[in-house]
């Protein structure tokens, strides 16, 4: 789909797409489009400042990175008792231990509990789901 599709598809489903400077605005927009609105941004500000001005503009030319200089993902916020790498201490919300590492520690990247505490919020790269 290409940036004039996407706006066609924005205002077949009842939504609103506009430009301010070099932002996208838009509202009422249905979920699943979001995606392809990030993808062809600088098309769409082309196409909204043409239709506002008249003047035709030419798209910057992006960069797409290469897949090792990609953006890493930030590690998932989660709690060590919705990893499957925790190890449940032996008292009720006890500490536990991160089967993840060698020490039983969480994952050096921590700030805050030192422990592998149930319910203690952390970001951990070493994150691997819930156990089913």
């Amino acid at each position: 789909m290409n940036a004039a599709e996407v706006i066609a598809e924005i205002k077949q489903a009842g939504g609103e797409i506009w430009a301010e400077g070099e932002r996208l605005k838009f509202r009422d927009t249905p979920a699943r489009l979001i995606p392809l609105i990030r993808e062809h941004k600088t098309a769409l500000l082309a196409l909204l400042k043409e239709e506002q001005t008249g003047h035709k503009y030419a798209p910057a030319v992006s960069v797409v990175p290469e897949p090792a200089m990609a953006p890493q993902p930030t590690p998932a916020t989660v709690s060590c008792r919705q990893c499957v790498h925790f190890q449940p201490g032996s008292t009720a919300l006890g500490v536990g231990v991160c089967l993840a590492t060698t020490n039983g520690l969480p994952p050096k990247e921590q700030r805050g509990y030192l422990a592998a505490y149930p319910m203690a919020p952390r970001r951990c790269p070493e994150y691997a789901g819930s156990p089913s």
